[in-house]
């Protein structure tokens, strides 16, 4: 039986490979037809055909290779003299890959796979070959894609919007061998909820820090393509979730002073570990602590919760109940806003969820060889969001997020 099997998956394999070399073949010859009718209109004239119209002589064929989906083309592109090239609408001046290949390049990085990993899948899965530089280069070409991104108006407006950010590191200075020494910086990230509900990466830019200067200057350019506290249609930004970065809170106060702070609540339980002198109760006080805001209601009801909470754990940890207690009101802001959008008001998740899609990449990089280098992969990690939640082609509807004409 085992024998069958395996004589069966050799016979498939050959039927699907000779498949894709008829297809390869076919596709070729179609090719290879268009160029000699656009090298005829371009002469004025068909083969042997004597006419006054001639106006240049053929001049034999060059190999250019192709590289497509459907494995690699080597096309015997039409010469002519006395007249300029042949134009052509199979191939662009100094083409060698077909842009679908390129795109794949870049859904390939976007879920996570190393430039070498993308080279040999590309020769595995295309036969097409491709150092891991090539594939590099490849992915640079994205750029004005991404500067396109960054600064596009935000016309439709925010009604929530969440703040946070990702450390990491980038090179500081290229050598000869390896990517010189590191330094830290920080990928400040916002996410928004539109009036319409959809949802969609804001924007996105890599500074030095989290301080107030980055921040400030991260959010006034936001400010200025659009999203604003009250937009034309009198919809306004209702609230801003934070993971209460000092930094962060002095710029919001700054740019966005009017506009309701809601603290992510995640983010205040987890800090109290960092003030624990014993973490033999770590889980019983963080439990305790998210209990608190467990079917919530009202702000008098967070009041006396929190009341009997502080009294059971203030001996025991007096530095953590001072660290939770101060500023908690502001981790109850999400409870003016409307029930059915109060489970995602309390943290910062919808940011979270696209880290954790943006970490797959990062973990495998580490350093960064540039600011540019994270930008993109960045936009990369939206981008397969995107073509998962509408599709290969971006809808045509207005909830569709932003896609530029490429």
């Amino acid at each position: 039986m085992l024998q069958h099997d395996v004589v069966r998956a050799v016979r498939q394999e050959q039927v699907w490979q000779a498949l894709r070399t008829h297809t390869a073949g076919h596709l070729k010859r179609l090719l290879e037809a268009l160029m000699q009718a656009e090298r005829d209109r371009h002469l004025a004239c068909a083969a042997y055909e004597r006419t006054d119209r001639r106006k240049g002589y053929r001049n034999g064929y060059q190999d250019r290779r192709l590289d497509t989906t459907f494995g690699p083309l080597t096309l015997r592109k039409p010469k002519v003299r006395g007249l300029g090239p042949v134009p052509t609408l199979v191939l662009d001046r100094y083409q060698r890959r077909r842009p679908d290949v390129d795109d794949t390049v870049r859904q390939w990085l976007a879920c996570g796979m190393s430039t070498r990993e993308v080279s040999l899948a590309l020769e595995d899965v295309f036969g097409t070959l491709l150092s891991a530089g090539g594939v590099s280069r490849i992915v640079a070409r994205l750029d004005a894609e991404v500067r396109a991104f960054q600064n596009r108006s935000l016309e439709h407006g925010y009604r929530f919007v969440h703040l946070d950010a990702k450390h990491g590191h980038v090179s500081k200075r290229r050598r000869r061998r390896g990517r010189g020494k590191k330094k830290d910086a920080v990928l400040l990230l916002a996410w928004g909820v539109r009036h319409d509900d959809a949802e969609e990466l804001v924007g996105f830019r890599v500074a030095d820090s989290e301080s107030g200067k980055d921040w400030t200057a991260f959010l006034t350019d936001l400010e200025k393509r659009g999203m604003r506290r009250r937009n034309q249609w009198a919809q306004e930004l209702e609230m801003i979730v934070t993971d209460g970065d000092a930094g962060l809170l002095e710029a919001l106060w700054m740019v966005y002073p009017r506009v309701p702070k809601q603290r992510c609540i995640f983010h205040k339980i987890r800090n109290i570990t960092d003030h624990l002198v014993d973490t033999e109760n770590r889980a019983a006080i963080l439990a305790s602590a998210a209990d608190i805001y467990q079917d919530l209601e009202t702000p008098h009801q967070a009041m006396y919760r929190l009341a009997r909470w502080a009294k059971r754990w203030q001996e025991v940890e007096p530095a953590a109940v001072r660290n939770f207690v101060n500023d908690f009101e502001d981790t109850l802001t999400y409870l003016n806003a409307p029930a059915q959008w109060r489970r995602r008001l309390k943290t910062n998740n919808p940011i979270e969820r696209f880290i954790r899609e943006l970490n797959k990449k990062t973990n495998k990089v580490g350093i960064w060889p540039s600011a540019a280098s994270w930008e993109r992969a960045t936009y990369l990690t939206w981008r397969k969001l995107q073509r998962q939640r509408y599709g290969s082609t971006a809808r045509a509807d207005a909830r569709a997020p932003f896609t530029p004409d490429t």
